[in-house]
């Protein structure tokens, strides 16, 4: 795409787990020791392949910014390319998509990831039941818990991926 990512050494986490779990003052110090990378950088666009990652950046971490900026899911991103880009690939393969809660229902990102999934050669998307604005949580929350309630959750959204018929469940979601 004629584009040199770059990746500063310095760079830490977003802070969402933190600012999830309550811990502002953390997440606060993050938030500034980014946004001085990244303006020290001069990017114009900041790319990202985490759903809580580019939450957190477009809605808690834009006051920290000197300037703004771009912030992009690596999906739309490459959704905006695909027809310049050519893909190699064969066979048939099913896939579902997870919709990640931040992606998906926070942000209203869901057509990018799809459009990127079906333009693989040999790639079926097959939808859950609950999809897009709709998908139901795979319960990872901020991996604040583990209880029952969240174990019913996730075999429920199991149970979907798996009534699909698909081979592969795809997703987003870093938990």
């Amino acid at each position: 795409l004629g584009m040199t990512p770059v990746v500063s050494a310095e760079e830490v986490c977003c802070g969402h787990d933190l600012l999830w779990n309550g811990d502002r003052q953390s997440f606060e110090a993050l938030a500034r020791h980014n946004a001085r990378l990244v303006a020290a950088s001069g990017a114009k666009l900041l790319v990202t392949s985490c759903a809580e990652c580019l939450r957190t950046w477009r809605r808690d971490m834009t006051p920290y910014l000197e300037a703004p900026i771009q912030i992009l899911h690596f999906s739309e991103l490459v959704s905006e390319y695909l027809p310049e880009m050519r893909f190699k690939g064969n066979g048939q393969h099913a896939v579902t998509f997870q919709d990640p809660c931040r992606l998906g229902r926070h942000l209203g990102v869901t057509d990018p990831p799809r459009e990127v999934i079906q333009a693989l050669p040999g790639t079926e998307l097959h939808e859950m039941f609950h999809h897009g604005q709709r998908a139901i949580c795979c319960a990872g929350g901020p991996w604040a818990n583990c209880d029952r309630f969240a174990k019913q959750i996730q075999v429920q959204r199991l149970r979907e991926a798996r009534a699909t018929g698909a081979e592969t469940m795809v997703t987003a979601c870093p938990k």
